[in-house]
């Protein structure tokens, strides 16, 4: 069962480019539909930065999601949550 990258959900998984395809992405994540299209062409730094000031429930689930994981996105996660 695929289940997305960023929040852990199962619904509505999509293909999601880590890096716009708008900007030459081609590495394809697993991601919900709302965190993809929350997402939308945003760096994902910058979209982590966006979510902890504009959507709490969505950036509350993915700092849940990705606690105790080590990846690239989870890493990225706790060095937003430190700032």
């Amino acid at each position: 069962m695929k289940v997305c990258s960023y929040c852990g959900s199962s619904r509505n998984i999509e293909n999601e480019h880590i890096r716009a395809k708008s900007k030459s992405g081609k590495i394809t994540t697993p991601a919900c539909q709302a965190c993809n299209r929350s997402k939308g062409n945003k760096p994902l730094m910058e979209w982590f930065r966006w979510l902890k000031k504009n959507d709490s429930y969505r950036w509350n689930r993915i700092k849940s999601y990705n606690k105790r994981k080590r990846n690239p996105i989870a890493e990225k996660v706790k060095k937003i949550m430190n700032e």
